[in-house]
């Protein structure tokens, strides 16, 4: 991991051998049909029973109350509740053409989530998170090339007088809350080193 990068930019990816992904196949030239039926009997209620989830116990944090179930871009109301719940400061609101889009801020930086490929205002297929700040005069074109090299997921750009952190995220046929809440974090994460980086706010 490269220095300075926060964790969890980085995901592990493990690969099954083999071996572990080949079916287990019964029946066939194998074992009699008779003794077969016996050893399934005796050996799955067993098994079962081994693997059966034990039931939850203890305290829930309240980011664990909205954990799971699907979202995606046609539901606002539900993606700015998940995050309220998470402690974003989100509020849902529309653009000049209906669309919808949420307003809100983390650290020092307003920030957007606009919603896009959008049927009348609804069924949308995408969101960009989106952060603008005026550019600070001594801000040069390699310290944001090299900020786009070095960061994933986002990229700062130059417009006229401000600059932009955007980060588009594809949301069509859904998320799982866990993507959504991670996705957050890494927007949270990677705008407070914009602010720290490109804006130079210590």
């Amino acid at each position: 991991m490269p220095a300075g990068r926060p964790d969890g930019f980085q995901k592990q990816m493990t690969t099954p051998s083999r071996n572990a992904s080949r079916p287990i196949r019964y029946g066939g030239r194998g074992l009699p049909a008779a003794l077969l039926s016996a050893l399934l009997s005796a050996t799955l209620p067993h098994a079962a029973a081994q693997t059966a989830p034990a039931p939850a116990t203890g305290s829930t944090a309240p980011y664990e109350q909205v954990d799971g179930g699907i979202f995606d871009a046609s539901d606002p109301p539900a993606i700015v509740r998940f995050m309220q719940q998470l402690g974003y400061q989100a509020q849902l609101s529309s653009e000049a053409n209906g669309s919808p889009v949420i307003l809100g801020r983390i650290s020092r930086s307003d920030y957007t989530i606009q919603f896009y490929e959008c049927e009348n205002g609804r069924f949308c297929n995408s969101v960009q998170l989106m952060a603008a700040s005026p550019a600070p005069f001594f801000l040069s074109l390699e310290q944001l090339n090299g900020f786009n090299a070095r960061w994933r997921y986002v990229r700062a750009t130059l417009v006229d007088d401000k600059v932009r952190l955007q980060m588009d995220v594809n949301v069509d046929a859904g998320v799982t809350a866990d993507n959504l809440r991670d996705t957050l974090d890494i927007w949270r994460r990677l705008l407070e080193v914009f602010e720290r980086d490109i804006l130079n706010l210590s």
